[in-house]
């Protein structure tokens, strides 16, 4: 009946704006920006400009009757906030949203560069290899590991709104193997050990909804600066007008993490693996029936030769590599959020990831208002 309603609020609403005469049509460069009830950014337009009008419903995640009101941005219930056209990533534009003072933090990181190495059927990472990767620490006995996470600047790590639980005390990074201290390759090329930080400040998105799975974001602030080494350095973020040109290229992202294998425990050695990516409609058809929206806050990604993200993965990155200031760097472009059970069997389903580039405007005003003093070359912020 919810449905039904709902459907009928969005079709009243076509009709309606259907029969109008619309006296003028503004182009896009004189258009207002708004913002649409899924957060996304957009403009306010007349609805004959707004090409994605009939995907309201699945690109804002409307729900009742209060959703369809919110897309007007004029009294005139004409002019509606129209997202762009990407199937992925709303807004070609996001840099001019970002904070100035978080987007030149995130351009100082020394994020890191791709290696070239072969990555397939879950198999163990090179020590170093993904210098970006972070443990989630909780206090539970015995395996106190359950989430992931990235590194994306000297105080924050990026991580899934559901891994912030109150047991979440601590953030590992620089780990390779679980049950080494000293991780080597071979006899003699060793890395320093793995470091442990406390968290000073967990910022969980304040749309965070775990019944729909949107807005699974979030950021742990730490206690101390960290200080980039061979084996902990960042990972490149969507700073950079040719990574949304990428946004749609990547046929395969490349997952990595310490969650469970096939009919196994957690791993004590950080695995990687391909996943392809899939049109959204694959995640809709699989999680839809399970009353669990997929919308553009989500990318949907898996579901090949029993490779998948499982539990113990939640929070670490969904990734790809693009050309960024003269080398082929390490680019998120997702956060794992959730799958089905059973994951990596032979029954291996997509997954869903949070959509990175929608949440850029909300993870650079965080870390432009974080209470620090900022010390970066070239740049003098102090921040309150």
């Amino acid at each position: 009946m919810r449905n039904q309603m709902l459907n009928f609020v969005c079709l009243s609403l076509l009709v309606f704006i259907q029969i109008c005469e619309i006296p003028f049509v503004k182009s896009q460069a004189e258009a207002e920006p708004c913002t649409a009830p899924n957060g996304a950014l957009g403009y306010c337009l007349i609805y004959t400009e707004c090409a994605n009008l009939t995907h309201w419903r699945q690109q804002n995640n409307l729900r009742n009757s209060k959703d369809v009101e919110k897309m007007f941005c004029r009294t005139d219930k004409i002019h509606i906030c129209c997202n762009h056209t990407n199937p992925y990533f709303t807004d070609p534009d996001h840099l001019s949203h970002l904070n100035p003072q978080g987007l030149a933090i995130l351009n100082s990181m020394p994020c890191a560069r791709a290696q070239i190495a072969r990555v397939s059927n879950g198999e163990n990472a090179i020590p170093g290899q993904y210098p970006f990767m972070a443990l989630l620490r909780y206090n539970v006995p015995k395996r106190p590991f359950l989430c992931g996470g990235s590194l994306i600047t000297t105080r924050f790590v990026l991580t899934a709104g559901h891994c912030i639980r109150s047991d979440l005390i601590g953030v590992r990074l620089g780990e390779h193997n679980l049950s080494t201290e000293i991780d080597c390759v071979g006899d003699t090329l060793c890395l320093p050990p793995a470091e442990d930080y406390v968290i000073e400040q967990k910022i969980k998105h304040p749309n965070y909804n775990k019944p729909r799975w949107t807005h699974d974001v979030a950021l742990l602030k730490l206690d101390r600066e960290v200080e980039f080494k061979v084996h902990i350095k960042p990972i490149c973020l969507p700073i950079t007008p040719l990574v949304y040109e990428y946004s749609n290229l990547p046929t395969y992202y490349t997952i990595a993490g310490w969650g469970h294998t096939e009919n196994t425990s957690n791993t004590e050695v950080l695995h990687h693996a391909f996943v392809p990516h899939q049109e959204r409609s694959i995640c809709q058809s699989i999680f839809g029936p399970r009353g669990v929206g997929i919308t553009y806050d989500h990318i949907c990604a898996g579901g090949e030769r029993k490779i998948d993200t499982c539990k113990g993965d939640s929070g670490g990155p969904l990734f790809a590599a693009v050309p960024f200031k003269e080398f082929l760097r390490i680019f998120q472009y997702g956060i794992g959020s959730f799958g089905l059970r059973g994951c990596g069997g032979e029954n291996t389903t997509s997954a869903a990831y949070a959509n990175l580039l929608q949440y850029m405007p909300w993870i650079a005003d965080n870390i432009a208002n974080a209470h620090v003093y900022l010390n970066i070359p070239g740049i003098i912020f102090r921040n309150k």
